[in-house]
Parts: C-alpha cells; structure tokens; sequence
C-alpha cells in the first residue's frame, strides 16, 4: 500500500511540474482565465512571493500594449515579452526593479491575434500567456 501511495504522489508531483512549466504560448488558457486591459490596452502587473499576480493577460489587437509593472519584493524582477516560449523573438522587456513596490512601464508594439509569452527574466518559473484578441486594424 505504501508503494501505491508513493506512485500515486510522484504521479502527482509529476502533474504539478507539468503545469508549471508548461510555458505560455504554448496552450490556450481556459475562458476568462486572464486579466483583461482596460480600454487603452494597459494592465497592471506585480511580482510577490517569487510570482506574477497574473498567468495570463488578454489584451486587444492592433494596439500598444502597456504593462505597469510593480515588484512588491526586495529581491529584483522584471518582465519580457517574447513571440512565444521559445524566447527567441524578444518583443520588449521592462527594467529590473527591486522593490518593494518600485515600478515601471513596459509598453509592447501592437500586436495580431494570438498568443504570446511573458517571463521574468532572473525567475523563469515566473512566467505566463499574452492572449491578443480581436481583429487587427487592415494595413
């Protein structure tokens, strides 16, 4: 019995790791997961207890996209946004901040329907999706 237990916690353990690492962009969070911007496209991030107060943020196309980042720690963050979990195509990254509550805004080009990633960069288990919703202004 005490084996099925320590299976049953591994699997578990092994479930839970998944999850946290499974990098944004990479799957579509569930419906009204995310924080919405307001009507200007700016949101409101902040870092506390080594994470983001958001996973997701939903953010509307063919805007700017302003994020107001916050750390509420003494230890330093930041935030980047990249094209997906890859990290190879950086779209923007704010300043490193060390709180508490010091802040800065990050403002990323706007962008077509989507989804995109944002991490900070020192604590990469922080991290989470930039869902760019709508239809993107014709060029």
């Amino acid at each position: 019995m005490a084996d099925a237990s320590r299976l049953l916690a591994l699997a578990l353990l092994v479930v839970a790791l998944a999850a946290c690492s499974a990098g944004g962009g990479s799957t579509k969070p569930p419906a009204g997961a995310c924080v919405r911007t307001d009507a200007s496209n700016f949101v409101t991030l902040t870092a506390r207890d080594l994470r983001f107060s958001a996973a997701c943020i939903e953010a509307v196309a063919g805007k700017p996209i302003l994020i107001r980042f916050t750390n509420q720690e003494a230890i330093p963050h930041d935030v980047a946004v990249y094209k997906d979990n890859t990290k190879k195509e950086q779209l923007g990254r704010s300043e490193m901040v060390t709180g508490p509550n010091a802040s800065t805004t990050l403002t990323i080009g706007a962008q077509p329907p989507g989804q995109l990633y944002f991490e900070c960069t020192i604590h990469t288990a922080m991290n989470g999706s930039l869902v760019i919703v709508g239809d993107a202004p014709a060029s």
